[in-house]
């Protein structure tokens, strides 16, 4: 009966997801909205990290490290943001927990490590008195300019195989769908789509020596969600 429940959940998921995001070869380019740019992402494998929680129990969690870089020409907003979505339908959003960002900038030994805070610098500038709210660029162009991010999620699957991370954020270009009525006396509705960086992962393996679990990339591409 568990067995069932989790796949009706995948399956639901899956569903929802795939209503949500559409390939990019789907749109054509008369139909992509925004600012012409995308940044350049690199980024090393997710991995576990186990912490001691307020109360000193241990408490799961997976980041994945990256690199951002600006190659633009100029000045970017970045306002990065990342899901985390199960192959048995759970999902988790990245979060800041500095105990976790710390001990992995100690075992990577890196000078500087952000969050997705942090990559947002000064992002809202207050504009002076009766002018509208200005964004303030928050990553500089050039190769010298890049930064190290952390994305920090909470393990919700210790069932788990195979896991989806989806990236916005690193594109200015967006477009928008119409939504049907579901129900009568409803209005359609318009929804914008990001371009959003999605990289799939696999992990064979158990739910007894999780952490020793090795992650392969699957595929890596770039959609609309």
């Amino acid at each position: 009966m568990r067995s069932l429940t989790v796949a009706l959940a995948a399956v639901l998921a899956v569903a929802a997801l795939a209503f949500a995001a559409i390939e990019t070869e789907e749109v054509s380019l008369e139909s992509i909205k925004g600012e012409p740019w995308d940044l350049d992402f690199t980024f090393r494998m997710p991995q576990r990290i186990v912490v001691k929680g307020d109360e000193g129990q241990a408490e799961a969690y997976w980041f994945m490290l990256y690199t951002v870089t600006n190659n633009t020409g100029e000045a970017r907003v970045f306002v990065p943001q990342a899901t985390l979505f199960t192959n048995n339908g759970k999902v988790a959003y990245d979060v800041i927990r500095p105990d976790v960002q710390e001990a992995v900038k100690q075992q990577y030994r890196l000078a500087e490590l952000k969050n997705s805070v942090q990559m947002m610098g000064d992002a809202n500038e207050k504009a002076e008195e009766g002018q509208e709210l200005k964004i303030k660029p928050s990553l500089k162009a050039g190769a010298e300019e890049a930064q190290d991010g952390i994305f920090i999620f909470r393990e919700v699957d210790m069932q788990m195989d195979g896991f989806k991370v989806f990236v916005t954020g690193l594109s200015g270009r967006f477009v928008v769908r119409t939504v049907p009525a579901t129900a009568e006396g409803e209005q359609p509705e318009e929804v914008v789509l990001r371009k959003t960086m999605e990289l799939d992962f696999s992990v064979p393996g158990d739910s007894v020596r999780i952490s020793e679990d090795k992650v392969y990339l699957l595929k890596q591409k770039w959609i609309w969600r």
